[in-house]
């Protein structure tokens, strides 16, 4: 049985949404990292970026996931990275628009030790605006 949407955009979801922002849009996995006062979202990306792998205060920001740790949508032989340096701002009528026209784009929630890898790195994250850091701390730390 589908639950309802709302239920599925919590932080710690992994989703697979159209993303308009990337050059080129495509279909990205993402997490859900903070919706309340707004939905942002961390991207999951098969490799760091050229920039990330030159500057070590990036590549400390980015979280491994992979097959093994329980994520069995993917299906690289190598692990892909959770990019933790950059908040992107989804607009949540545009999240339900997707997930309404295909449920199959939910995917499960984030393992305790992901969440824990996410909520250290973004604590001590140098790219995050604060502000926006404290959201993200705040939504993934739950009640």
């Amino acid at each position: 049985m589908i639950q309802s949407l709302e239920e599925l955009i919590v932080p710690g979801r992994v989703l697979r949404l159209f993303c308009s922002f990337t050059n080129p849009p495509k279909e990205k996995f993402v997490v859900i990292v903070a919706t309340n006062p707004l939905c942002m979202c961390f991207l999951i990306n098969s490799n760091p970026t050229e920039l990330q792998q030159s500057k070590k205060h990036l590549m400390d920001e980015l979280v491994q996931v992979s097959k093994a740790d329980g994520y069995d949508f993917l299906t690289n032989p190598q692990p892909s990275v959770l990019d933790c340096t950059y908040a992107a701002d989804f607009d949540l009528d545009e999240v339900v628009a997707q997930l309404t026209q295909d449920a199959s784009r939910a995917h499960g929630l984030l393992t305790d030790a992901t969440r824990n890898r996410i909520v250290e790195v973004v604590k001590k994250s140098m790219t995050l605006e604060g502000g926006i850091a404290k959201i993200i701390l705040r939504n993934l730390s739950g009640p």
